[in-house]
């Protein structure tokens, strides 16, 4: 199956909750006995790979773009593959910001497959360039708009890879 990275929008009052009991958050984000969230995504496993072309680097960093995939508070206990992350409203409008400045010339223009393989890039399959840019070039186009809705309704958003 692999590790997905996921983002939900949610609006402050949600976020005050879910700070406030983070048992609500874990209930919200993998309770099963519920209706989807309205405006969720997945970057499949391209949100490594998404990560490194961004910021140039595998681990989390202080570069403006690193929240995009790492950022947030954590909150509650660790779930699947570490907490779920909370950004708040401002962040977001900021990192959308960010991202609208990152064209699709720009993620091409940073985008090499062997550069991924040999940074040990998840998912470890980074063998055939076009088809690996068009991944990570889909998925990057899928969260930057979603970033950008999220900015304009006024939401944060939670972060969490399972």
């Amino acid at each position: 199956m692999g590790m997905r990275a996921s983002f939900i929008a949610v609006d402050s009052e949600q976020i005050d909750r879910f700070m406030a009991d983070p048992d609500a958050l874990g209930d919200f984000v993998y309770g099963e006995d519920q209706a989807p969230p309205q405006h969720a995504m997945d970057v499949d496993k391209a949100w490594h790979a998404i990560h490194f072309v961004l910021n140039g680097s595998a681990e989390p960093g202080a570069d403006d773009a690193a929240p995009v995939i790492f950022g947030g508070e954590p909150v509650g206990e660790e779930m699947d593959y570490g907490p779920v992350r909370v950004l708040q409203p401002a962040e977001v409008r900021a990192l959308s910001a960010t991202l609208a400045g990152i064209g699709a010339e720009d993620i091409r223009a940073r985008f090499s497959s062997d550069r991924l393989a040999a940074a040990g890039i998840y998912p470890g399959v980074w063998t055939e360039p076009e088809e690996d840019l068009d991944y990570v070039l889909h998925n990057y186009r899928e969260m930057a708009q979603f970033y950008a809705a999220a900015a304009q309704r006024g939401d944060g958003l939670l972060l969490y890879i399972a």
